[in-house]
């Protein structure tokens, strides 16, 4: 269970702006240490926008939840409802997005976000989730495979000119 005064809850369009602030500052310490500067901006610019979670929000098949304390927004998680992997058999949904800050890592935080997100897929029959993480992001690897994720393929993708 995370701390007392974490709150784990739905996302609202009320929260669009302050998420984005805080994917916006916590991706480069999660996202590719080799990356370019330029490139990680370029990024940031155009991904974890209030406009793309606020597209998030309004799609129905979006589950999105964030982890506050006192007002502030230190982690979230966004999955997709059904969302096909095409090394995986039965209907999936994909844990889209997930992030919890540095400060708050070993605290129950991610847990409780972990245990929120599948609770609300498995009321739509959804028992198998898959999801993408950067391969030399050790932390997230063991974090997921502690929590029963195991390996299904590797797949590539770019932050700006360099693929990861």
């Amino acid at each position: 269970m995370a701390n007392p005064g974490v709150c784990v809850r739905r996302e609202t369009s009320d929260d669009v702006e302050r998420l984005s602030a805080f994917a916006a500052a916590i991706f480069p310490s999660v996202g590719p240490p080799d990356a370019d500067p330029g490139d990680l901006a370029d990024y940031i610019a155009a991904e974890p926008t209030a406009g793309c979670f606020r597209i998030l929000i309004e799609n129905p098949n979006a589950i999105l939840f964030v982890a506050e304390m006192a007002d502030q927004i230190f982690g979230y998680a966004a999955a997709l409802r059904p969302s096909p992997h095409p090394q995986i058999e039965v209907m999936a949904a994909e844990l889209l997005k997930f992030c919890v800050g540095p400060a708050y890592h070993g605290r129950g935080v991610t847990d409780e976000l972990m245990h929120q997100a599948p609770v609300s897929l498995e009321r739509d029959c959804l028992t198998v989730v898959w999801l993408s993480v950067y391969c030399e992001n050790r932390r997230a690897i063991a974090s997921y495979k502690k929590r029963g994720f195991h390996f299904v393929a590797q797949v590539n993708s770019r932050c700006g000119i360099c693929e990861h």
